[in-house]
């Protein structure tokens, strides 16, 4: 798809349009009036694209990160994320409520019947179409509970609808990701409308399977996972062989990993951590042509197709442009398993852990510039230091996400790296994390210049991967059959790639093998935006236990007091939505 991002359709009140000065078919403005659309193939293909262009991106998955134990926005001009953290969002505050996708796709469903093409592609197009009106409902039924279903286009004077019930909802998503991956071939062969980033029918059933276990529907959440599995079209992305930079890297690890004395294979352990990096970025994996990628939102080297906020909001500013907006909470540091795979650390006194970290800090209060003290942390025994006794022997896909105070970073469009926390900044420094910690999965290293002073990303992002089906075969078939060799074989997949050791062969019970994929899945999925949902699914007493109390940084500075509110478990309906549509319901306790 990337070379028609530039050729979409972009609406003004769902009539106008306009085209890319790219575009060699360009029609004449004064053309443009809509009883002149609708008549061509490439006028439906203009529509499709506008509508692909719409897919969920990086600020979608990570948004929705920061309303639960994962993440933390410290700006609150960017997002609701921390009042929701307290407990304390309101209906003029919430988001995500949104029929703009929905009617873009109600409108190409009604009016390409009267574009001359072939009928077949016309079928495929709309099957495309389709596939992205599932996914809206299904991320609006997530955050709200039930809404209205609306599959015809409806005049703007149409009279207001009611809310559906959820469960009318879920089972049109079901029904419509099932039609959508039977019309949708395997895969494209590249080409004008055949491009290899359109949808194909591995992306719908994988989207299938996470709305059915969403809901709670194991029986059909398994079935179309293990259909995309079995299908086998798809598998975990991996490198073979190091680079100069990773390589450099690796010859750190020493200094956080024990590999001798636990009898821990480097270079799998090291390449595991490259492979599940690698996955987001271009320039170090190979997101564009990567086995595992069902789906990606693609974005091109020029300003109007590119990635603004995944490039700037998660970097460090000490990589250039960076504003640490998002940042990932302790609470998921402490979630990545111990390197055996199947323990957890132990918890840290915050005083004890202020203490440390002060005096590791210390080390480096001459090292004033991000130079001296990229050449001092080299120098220093880290291995040895008490505040990072806690990261040390961990599964390798926590030094994959997450940066660490003092960890070695290399490949980066910065160069050599060492990852600085600054206790005095926490609280004060608006471009810093305030946490602690910063991503280092997800980050963008591939920047464009628009010549306005700012930098954008043009890495494509994944949406749907290979990983997530895995964990959710695994958890759906202990849901319906227990424990096995074969939710066990789909759980070491993830484990082998990452350079970790199996999963345990067996659990004293369901719930105990529960409650490790629901773990696992945590930290493969981390930054992704389904915490969200997985949250809720697990139950009120469980976001009540995970959503209360107090998140420190290294200083003991106070990040945020989580206070879990029940009416948490849905968003709140937009006052601006119930202005405009009176029949619409608040959710309870809003």
């Amino acid at each position: 798809m990337k070379q028609n991002i530039l050729k979409s359709l972009v609406w003004a009140g769902l009539f106008a349009a306009s085209f890319s000065s790219c575009d060699l078919d360009v029609v004449p403005p004064d053309s443009m009036a809509a009883e002149n659309f609708w008549q061509t193939e490439k006028d439906a293909q203009y529509a499709l694209n506008e509508i692909y262009a719409r897919m969920p991106d990086f600020i979608d998955g990570m948004s929705y990160e920061m309303y639960t134990d994962n993440a933390h926005s410290h700006k609150p001009w960017e997002g609701a994320w921390e009042a929701f953290q307290q407990g304390g969002i309101t209906a003029g505050q919430s988001s995500g409520y949104d029929y703009g996708v929905i009617r873009l796709v109600n409108d190409f469903l009604e009016k390409s019947d009267g574009c001359t093409m072939d009928d077949a592609l016309r079928e495929r197009m709309k099957a495309e179409a389709r596939f992205f009106r599932a996914w809206a409902y299904q991320e609006m039924i997530v955050k709200f509970g039930g809404v209205p279903l609306v599959t015809t286009l409806l005049a703007y004077d149409a009279p207001n609808v009611e809310r559906d019930d959820i469960e009318t909802v879920r089972t049109f998503i079901l029904n419509e990701l099932q039609e959508v991956a039977d019309i949708l071939p395997d895969s494209y062969d590249g080409g004008n409308l055949q491009e290899t980033g359109r949808v194909n029918r591995a992306a719908a059933l994988a989207l299938r399977a996470r709305a059915a276990l969403y809901a709670g529907n194991y029986t059909e959440a398994e079935a179309s996972a293990t259909a995309v599995i079995n299908e086998g079209h798809h598998s975990l992305f991996k490198v073979t062989t190091l680079t100069a930079a990773q390589q450099q890297e690796a010859d750190e690890m020493d200094q956080w990993v024990d590999f001798d004395a636990l009898g821990i294979d480097r270079d799998a352990f090291m390449r595991g951590v490259f492979s599940y990096e690698g996955i987001w970025q271009d320039d170090n994996g190979a997101v564009r042509n990567n086995p595992e990628v069902l789906l990606s939102h693609e974005h091109m080297n020029d300003a109007n197709a590119t990635d603004w906020a995944r490039y700037q909001y998660i970097r460090p500013s000490q990589l250039v442009r960076g504003y640490s907006s998002y940042e990932p909470l302790p609470d998921l540091v402490q979630a990545y398993w111990n390197i055996d795979g199947q323990t957890l650390p132990a918890k840290v006194d915050p005083d004890t852990d202020a203490a440390n970290y002060a005096a590791l800090y210390q080390q480096v209060s001459d090292a004033i510039d991000q130079q001296s003290y990229i050449a001092k942390v080299p120098t220093m025994d880290l291995k040895s230091d008490a505040y990072l006794q806690q990261f040390r022997n961990r599964d390798s896909r926590l030094y994959a996400s997450i940066l660490l105070p003092f960890k070695g970073w290399h490949v980066t469009d910065f160069g050599t790296f060492y990852y600085r926390w600054n206790p005095d900044n926490a609280g004060i420094d608006g471009n810093e994390s305030w946490t602690g910690f910063s991503w280092r999965k997800l980050v963008a290293l591939r920047g464009y210049d628009t010549g306005w002073g700012e930098n954008y990303s043009y890495d494509d992002f994944p949406v749907l991967r290979y990983a997530e089906v895995l964990l959710t075969a695994a958890e759906a078939h202990v849901q319906n059959s227990g424990y096995d060799a074969t939710a066990a074989g789909w759980l070491n997949q993830l484990r082998e790639r990452c350079g970790m050791p199996d999963v345990p062969a067996s659990f004293p019970s369901k719930e105990a093998a529960l409650d490790f994929i629901r773990n696992e899945r945590r930290i493969e999925l981390a930054g992704e935006g389904q915490r969200f949902a997985d949250m809720r699914r697990y139950g009120n007493d469980y976001c009540k236990q995970v959503m209360t109390g107090i998140s420190y940084a290294p200083n003991k500075y106070l990040i945020v007091n989580k206070q879990w509110n029940d009416r948490g478990m849905l968003l709140p309906i937009p006052t601006s939505a119930m202005d405009y549509n009176p029949l619409l319901e608040q959710n309870p306790g809003y």
